[in-house]
């Protein structure tokens, strides 16, 4: 597995993960959910993360063996889910060719060492849509405890669980 920074990302890796991402049981535990994902979302995303200073902190998760563009995880500000703005969230999301293959918790494992050996973070928080038990089991086997339910901010008829990590 090879964590891309986005800077360094072709239009081959950005029409990778539009395919990744292109399908609605990718979306099932984001947000309100969607039905699919397209070139124009991606490049409005990238562009919102560019203006915010956030582009450096996700990672594109791309399969080493062949190139194939997984999904992205990364550090990003809690504030996007409703969290205390001066936090930092581990979060991450792949493409059905990756499930059930252990790429979610080794990405994520590396994100989070880099949060804390090269960022110094001494606290990482992350949530989970509260039926989405493989993010739920990354988080457990990285050390995450959890905090808190709460309605997802996009769409308050779900549900977040909030883990948190410290050092």
């Amino acid at each position: 597995m090879t964590l891309l920074p986005w800077p360094l990302a072709t239009g081959t890796h950005k029409d990778g993960l539009v395919t990744a991402w292109d399908d609605p049981e990718v979306w099932r535990y984001v947000g309100g959910g969607r039905d699919g994902f397209t070139r124009g979302d991606l490049d409005g995303a990238l562009e919102r993360a560019a203006e915010q200073g956030t582009l450096h902190d996700e990672l594109l998760v791309i399969r080493t063996s062949d190139g194939a563009v997984l999904g992205v995880c990364g550090l990003y500000p809690a504030s996007i889910d409703g969290g205390d703005p001066d936090d930092t969230d581990l979060g991450y999301r792949y493409g059905r060719l990756s499930w059930g293959q252990g790429y979610g918790f080794e990405a994520a494992a590396e994100v989070m060492r880099w949060a804390v050996e090269e960022r110094g973070l001494k606290r990482v928080g992350s949530s989970v849509q509260s039926p989405n038990e493989a993010s739920r089991r990354i988080l457990l086997r990285l050390g995450f405890t959890f905090t808190e339910t709460r309605p997802v901010v996009q769409d308050p008829t779900r549900t977040a669980d909030f883990y948190v990590w410290t050092a």
